[in-house]
């Protein structure tokens, strides 16, 4: 008897819960929509000199410690199109290791107004765009057995390579092998600009800091460019590896910077802006000190410079000036990869991209801005704060705003550093002067408290 009322109602929730699809989490059986043949066009390609006069800098806004030489123009002309061409729904497909060859760029910007969910978008824009580079790869073949006679769309990847000056070999052996290597050098690159448009929106509040920084340790303010390439300038950044913040540090390098992440209270900062490009200023300025030029400087930003100089004393025993170009032409190290190879090229773009962002990103100079005029401030807590009991309404909105790394914690013990551009005062926190900022770490600053105690008046 027993098991016959459990039957009926075990099979009904059978039933229930397999045509459910809102039953549970796991709704990876729904079929994905079908795509529709408005999902994507194709621009037009664009020419390598469309942007000439601002990577050639044509009214000086860029020190002429950054110049686009001609061996890297091709690879920056490129980063400069994905930072301030083409945003999240486009995606370019090239050449790995020649940039100047744009094989397509896809516009999907029909999907994305669709209101489908994000990872519905996703999957998408992966398989037309996978089907797309099916299509090129077939293509390439075909051009390797025949160019000459083939169907429309194989001559207009033919025309493509001829306009990007690319020479074809006659011979048919040596063409199989170069048409082999374009298809194995397919590469895909997502548009970036909405992301540096953003960035550029999040540094606003922090230029008049950073630049009397960066002038006062006697940095080129160029160097700014390297939160927007590393996180679009996020403070809340955060990767697979463990890198944090607008610069991301990895904990190990921020160790040698910044006080080491706590956690009672959870303090890590690396997300404060203020903190880390402090940090990054001093790091700035070893790199430039052991590489001895910026681009060398730049790139160890990126991969170290432990094998940068090992590179270095490997091509010039004699010492040398070796620069990055003539080590990317002649290092084969398996550490120097496309990410290493086109760091110091995005970093170009970028600068030359914010020199001239009022005329490339005109738009968001339209939008309310928070205090973007007003300095801001570091300061050390000179003992153990509770911080809603010692600051105003204002005082503490704006250490909100700015104190990423503080969390919903109130209480903070002696020596935690704030960021504000509100005036703190000066019994229970101590400023600290630009001038000690260049002279020491932000580890250190704990020292200028010395035997200060809070006042209680």
């Amino acid at each position: 008897m027993i098991w016959k009322n459990l039957l009926f109602p075990s099979l009904m929730l059978v039933f229930f819960t397999a045509s459910d699809p809102h039953f549970g989490n796991d709704l990876s059986w729904q079929k994905i929509p079908s795509e529709d043949s408005t999902d994507v066009k194709e621009l037009s390609w664009m020419s390598t000199d469309s942007f000439k006069s601002y990577l050639l800098d044509d009214e000086n806004r860029v020190s002429d410690q950054f110049p686009v030489t001609n061996f890297f123009y091709p690879s920056v002309n490129f980063w400069f199109l994905i930072y301030t061409q083409f945003g999240s729904n486009h995606v370019v497909i090239h050449d790995r290791d020649n940039l100047s060859l744009i094989y397509k760029v896809l516009d999907f910007s029909s999907l994305h107004r669709k209101g489908l969910s994000k990872n519905t978008v996703f999957v998408l824009q992966n398989k037309i765009t996978q089907e797309r580079l099916d299509e090129l790869r077939t293509h390439l073949y075909f051009l390797s057995e025949n160019p000459f006679s083939l169907g429309k769309e194989a001559k207009n990847v033919y025309r493509i390579l001829k306009e990007a000056k690319i020479q074809i070999p006659i011979k048919k052996s040596a063409r199989r092998a170069f048409f082999q290597r374009l298809r194995a050098n397919i590469r895909t690159q997502t548009g970036q600009k909405n992301f540096i448009k953003d960035g550029i929106v999040r540094s606003l509040p922090y230029k008049p800091f950073l630049n009397a920084y960066f002038s006062k340790m006697g940095l080129p303010k160029e160097l700014l460019a390297i939160p927007f390439l590393e996180s679009s300038f996020n403070p809340k950044a955060e990767s697979k590896v463990g890198a944090l913040g607008a610069w991301q540090f990895m904990p190990l390098i921020a160790s040698y910077y910044v006080p080491k992440k706590s956690l009672r209270p959870p303090m890590d900062y690396r997300s404060n802006v203020g903190v880390i490009s402090v940090a990054a200023g001093h790091l700035m300025k070893e790199n430039f000190q052991l590489m001895k030029s910026w681009d060398l400087a730049v790139t160890a930003y990126n991969s170290g410079t432990k094998h940068l100089l090992k590179t270095k004393r490997e091509l010039s025993p004699t010492k040398n000036r070796i620069n990055l170009e003539m080590i990317i032409k002649n290092s084969d190290s398996k550490h120097f990869g496309f990410a290493s190879k086109n760091f110091y090229s995005e970093f170009l773009a970028l600068v030359h991209a914010l020199a001239y962002e009022e005329e490339l990103f005109d738009e968001i100079h339209k939008n309310d801005r928070h205090n973007v005029d007003d300095h801001l401030d570091l300061y050390l807590s000179k003992c153990l704060v509770k911080i809603e009991s010692v600051l105003t309404k204002d005082q503490l909105d704006d250490i909100n705003y700015h104190n990423h790394h503080l969390g919903t914690t109130t209480t903070f013990p002696k020596a935690t550093i704030f960021a504000s551009k509100e005036s703190l005062p000066g019994s229970k926190f101590l400023k600290i002067t630009l001038d000690s900022m260049t002279k020491s770490k932000p580890k250190e600053w704990s020292k200028f408290l010395g035997n200060q105690s809070c006042s209680t008046r």
